[in-house]
């Protein structure tokens, strides 16, 4: 029997290795989807059996799992501030801020001696902050435990922001700035989430006119305005004794003061579509095509059917409809696909992605089309369905393989507001959709008449002129203004 399986397998293998290089990977994808494996059997991790959650007297959430395979500790704060929350002017703020709160030191140490340090223990510590929160965290040997939540408490806390280290991160972002048309795939990005989201803080466009004037004293007013006790979670991991890091956290962090906190609210979504083809000419032997609309968000009940759905249409690499059929099949792109936002707090995205010759720009985007229209005029099969949940329910285990993302995920889900029995829950509610499902949602959030169209090529060059798929507006990549 073993000799039988052998030659079948050894047929398989002959069989793919004579296609091409494109086919011979699409070929082989689909002959390990179709192989047998036992059932998952899993459950996702809880709180209050798993990971223990406290709440400190000022305030400060604690999320902590130990674990003592390791002589390793692991700190990650989750701070409630960030871009969305700031006007178009001060959007660069938060991200000066929460470099510099690392880069610079703090009041009781200085930058060189706190890299020195940390070198010295072996031990990590990194801030930032981003689009809706801020973050820190925190890698020491466990012997180094009080030296290092020592640190991390004095970052948090006293941060000193050198005129120094705010230059150098202001020069950083004006070479990004100045080089930000020399790369394709960031003009395109660029230009799609701004055509998609306008004003609304998803789709701006970071200028230098709004970090020049950005003073120290504007960085020190946002570090105290967002980082106080009570907007923050602190995820701990690792070599640990309950007992013992709660006292290290009040010895550190228990003088830290409560105070209010008044965010304003995030902007709405405007979801008018804006359909029609952006061409942004550069002179390069590829084009990039990038096309899409608005879809759902997080409290979408839908947005499991719709994950299985653009699973099928584009995002299941190899063994989707649309790779398949535009890479495998034509030859024409090595990278081709589509992304389906659920997790956004407002509207995601959905769009399509391909990059190709600029004689076959047409005939991909066609190509592209084709699909769209395809998933949305039948049911699929069963082949295909099954494949595209398994996918989703096997790959979902691995977003809780370490304690330290374990803990990340559950504290996110509460720092989201997040229904409590979310995470326990996806397996199921990825198992229950049906091809009836994927087809409902497939004609009612893939929507082409809405479609923006954003190309960034040589239309010269192009086989047809693409006001096929809706009115043709030129860009006009202009060089960032910097003085």
């Amino acid at each position: 029997m073993k000799k039988v399986y052998s030659y079948i397998l050894l047929a398989l293998l002959l069989a793919v290795i004579s296609l091409p290089a494109a086919a011979q990977q699409s070929v082989g994808s689909k002959i390990i989807e179709k192989f047998d494996y036992p059932k998952l059997e899993w459950s996702v991790p809880e709180l209050g059996e798993d990971v223990q959650r406290e709440v400190l007297d000022n305030g400060i959430i604690l999320f902590m799992m130990e674990d003592h395979r390791l002589p390793i500790l692991g700190i990650s704060a989750l701070i409630r501030c960030g871009e969305a929350y700031v006007p178009i002017e001060q959007m660069a703020i938060p991200g000066i801020t929460g470099d510099v709160m690392r880069s610079g030191g703090t009041t009781n140490i200085d930058p060189d001696s706190l890299n020195t340090l940390l070198e010295l223990i072996g031990g990590r510590l990194e801030t930032s902050i981003g689009y809706e929160n801020g973050s820190a965290s925190l890698s020491v040997m466990s012997k180094d435990t009080d030296l290092g939540l020592r640190l991390m408490a004095d970052v948090l806390r006293n941060p000193a922001f050198p005129e120094d280290k705010i230059d150098l991160v202001k020069t950083q972002m004006k070479t990004n700035i100045k080089r930000r048309n020399d790369s394709p795939q960031r003009i395109l990005s660029r230009q799609f989430y701004n055509l998609i989201y306008g004003n609304h803080p998803d789709g701006r466009i970071m200028e230098w006119e709004y970090i020049a004037p950005i003073s120290r004293q504007e960085l020190v007013d946002y570090h105290k305005k967002h980082f106080v006790p009570n907007n923050i979670m602190l995820g701990i991991t690792g070599d640990f004794d309950p007992a013992e890091i709660k006292s290290l956290l009040n010895k550190y962090f228990g003088d830290w003061k409560k105070k209010d906190i008044n965010l304003p609210e995030i902007p709405k979504v405007d979801d008018t579509p804006k359909p029609g083809v952006y061409q942004v000419y550069k002179d390069v032997n590829q084009a990039s095509i990038r096309f899409g609309h608005l879809g759902v968000n997080r409290d979408n009940p839908d947005r499991f059917a719709v994950s299985v759905m653009n699973y099928i249409l584009g995002g299941g690499s190899f063994t989707s409809r649309m790779t398949s059929k535009v890479r495998s099949d034509e030859g024409l792109s090595y990278s081709v696909g589509t992304r389906y936002q659920t997790t956004t707090r407002d509207l995601g995205v959905w769009w399509a992605f391909c990059q190709t010759k600029l004689t076959t720009t047409y005939k991909a985007m066609r190509l592209m089309l084709d699909e769209v229209e395809r998933i949305r005029g039948g049911l699929v099969d069963d082949e295909e369905l099954e494949s595209a949940k398994d996918s989703y329910i096997n790959r979902y285990v691995f977003n809780f393989t370490t304690p330290g993302r374990i803990v990340n995920r559950l504290m996110e889900l509460e720092f989201e507001n997040r229904p409590p029995d979310q995470l326990k829950k996806y397996i199921d509610n990825i198992g229950k959709v049906t091809k009836e499902d994927v087809l409902r949602v497939a004609k009612k959030y893939l929507t082409p008449e809405n479609i923006t169209f954003v190309v960034v090529g040589d239309p010269a060059q192009f086989e047809k002129p693409l006001d096929e798929f809706g009115a043709v507006t030129n860009i006009e990549l202009k060089p960032p203004k910097l003085n």
